[in-house]
């Protein structure tokens, strides 16, 4: 019997789509993202962080959502799901009115956690489209939250 790989990644847009809903139940505007790849981006290559591509249906409206306001607070559930880290990322905008969810993810290695652990201070979440360079950029204060209580290279 073998166990289905994207399981944990179906969860993870579940509980983002139930976020979504209790948001929607609030009377904020809600984007959903859900990205083709995401990739970490080291300190000293760019902003800091994490970029996720998606379709560009999805990011022209997170593009009209986030137009002319700020998205200041960031709630973020973490889960393992053995080599990856899962995170479900709702931004919230100032006003009150808006929110945006993206689901993602990256690997517990070296090049990945480690890149995420080497920095700290503040972690950008950059989403673009798939045909283009525009990005839609998210300020996280704090870099923790995205990160696993236990190192992925603790003994």
């Amino acid at each position: 019997m073998s166990s289905d790989p994207t399981a944990p990644w179906r969860r993870l847009l579940e509980v983002v789509d139930a976020a979504a809903e209790e948001y929607r139940e609030e009377g904020r505007t809600v984007v959903t993202v859900e990205p083709a790849d995401v990739t970490v981006v080291p300190a000293d290559a760019g902003p800091f962080g994490l970029v996720a591509v998606v379709p560009d249906d999805e990011h022209a409206a997170l593009t009209d959502l986030v137009a002319g306001r700020e998205f200041p607070t960031t709630d973020v559930f973490r889960r393992i799901a053995g080599d990856l880290v899962l995170l479900g990322v709702a931004v919230e905008s100032a006003d009150g009115e808006a929110a945006a969810l993206v689901p993602l993810y990256y690997e517990r290695t070296r090049e990945e956690e480690g890149e995420l652990r080497k920095h700290d201070g503040v972690l950008y979440t950059r989403v673009r489209g798939l045909s283009g360079r525009d990005t839609v950029t998210f300020e996280h204060d704090d870099p923790a939250a995205f990160l696993p209580d236990e190192r992925f290279d603790a003994d």
